[in-house]
């Protein structure tokens, strides 16, 4: 995980993703991946092998968002991509492997942002919910 983050710093990016053993998405190096296709929110299932985070969960949760076996090559194809984490609640992804995507977060991804923003404020502890 060290590697790949500082390689991907080296390029720009503050985050990297990886595959899992057989070649579908997985998560990053400190984060959970989400991706959008024809406005449906996707992310790998905890059976992918990727953290099972609790921000995770909740973004699953308030969002609606499936949990699909994905190909790694979704990424050059999805619509939009973004990541969460403790640290970073929702993130929009801008660009992958040097393919832009949106310059701001996508509307998907600002909904998804601005429903969990609007449920973390309801519950300062939602995992206690």
């Amino acid at each position: 995980n060290v590697v790949a983050l500082a390689r991907a710093r080296e390029q720009g990016a503050t985050e990297a993703l990886f595959g899992n053993t057989v070649g579908q998405l997985c998560e990053g190096t400190g984060s959970n991946v989400f991706v959008v296709i024809d406005g449906t929110i996707h992310t790998p299932p905890v059976s992918s092998g990727c953290l099972p985070g609790i921000t995770r969960a909740l973004a699953v949760d308030w969002t609606g968002a499936r949990e699909t076996e994905l190909p790694m090559d979704v990424l050059e194809s999805a619509d939009e991509i973004f990541l969460t984490s403790t640290l970073r609640d929702v993130q929009g992804v801008h660009r992958v492997d040097g393919r832009p995507l949106t310059p701001g977060p996508g509307p998907v991804t600002a909904k998804a942002m601005r429903v969990f923003d609007e449920h973390a404020a309801l519950d300062r502890d939602p995992r206690l919910g």
